[in-house]
């Protein structure tokens, strides 16, 4: 296993996930009350650091667990290939797992939406609430089609061409622009720093490039997923430059569905923005 410097400083563990492989989370379960689970969103270089505004403010009143998913962090990163039905079964397991016996709220970045939707509405997990940040699938454009993946993947795996595209994509300057896309003002150097570091551990690109290949992504997520959530959902976005929103007026109607705009932010409110978040999130908690 990779040795790689936690993402936030406080305990965690490693365990077993149900596909076999080694998965670590940041867990700090020194307040009693009810869990909250962070995902972080699926990129070139995620990790749980990509939640850590939210797990270090709600660490002082709850049990916080935030995980480094399969292929990212310091959870194991050759994994093979994976689908969103196995993130989604990984993270139902994580749900089940979570100590106490009082049912989560649990908070997701991005990608990571559908992957906890999935894990809701098809492998039974059990949670009292979701708040999704800047989620994809709710835009009117549809997901590359199976033919259009199968051809980013032959071309990512053409003659090693996939790693040293990933070589470009992990250099800082590409890295400081990528987030640059998601800050409207000033990029936290520790996203960015920690980002340099899991991408230079070996095996960093396995998961990146599948999710380049447009292959994690649900089709028509709103009427495959997000339509069969009956829990309470808090949705908290404003603009971002990687997904549209044009969906959520599906919602209107919806009793269980609240939204928050915390403007201006690009994708990463809970940084740029994190009291008014913090202050959605706890509003949205009261009324659960």
């Amino acid at each position: 296993m990779h040795q790689l410097d936690d993402a936030i400083d406080c305990g965690g563990e490693y365990f077993g996930g149900c596909l076999g492989h080694r998965l670590y989370w940041y867990c700090s379960a020194d307040e009693d009350g009810r869990p909250v689970l962070f995902v972080h969103s699926i990129n070139a270089a995620p990790s749980a650091i990509e939640l850590k505004p939210l797990f270090k403010y709600f660490q002082l009143s709850r049990p916080v667990f935030a995980p480094d998913l399969p292929g990212f962090g310091r959870s194991e990163l050759n994994v093979g290939e994976f689908t969103p039905e196995d993130f989604a079964r990984e993270i139902a397991a994580m749900i089940q797992a979570l100590p106490g016996d009082e049912v989560p709220d649990v908070v997701a970045l991005s990608l990571g939406c559908e992957f906890v939707a999935r894990a809701i509405t098809e492998f039974g997990a059990k949670v009292r609430s979701v708040t999704f940040i800047s989620p994809t699938g709710f835009s009117t454009r549809g997901t590359p089609s199976k033919k259009a993946q199968q051809r980013l993947k032959r071309v990512f795996g053409f003659a090693g061409f996939g790693r040293q595209a990933f070589k470009l994509l992990r250099t800082e300057r590409s890295i400081r622009y990528f987030y640059g896309m998601n800050f409207s003002g000033f990029i936290p150097n520790e996203l960015v720093s920690y980002a340099l570091k899991t991408t230079k551990v070996a095996n960093a690109h396995v998961m990146p490039l599948q999710f380049l290949s447009m292959g994690l992504f649900t089709e028509n997520a709103v009427e495959t997923l997000y339509r069969r959530l009956d829990v309470p959902v808090l949705v908290i976005y404003d603009r971002d430059p990687n997904v549209s929103f044009e969906r959520f007026s599906d919602f209107e109607n919806a009793t269980h569905w609240q939204f928050h705009r915390v403007a201006p932010s690009l994708g990463m409110p809970h940084w740029e923005r994190p009291e008014e978040t913090v202050s959605a999130i706890e509003n949205f908690y009261a009324t659960c």
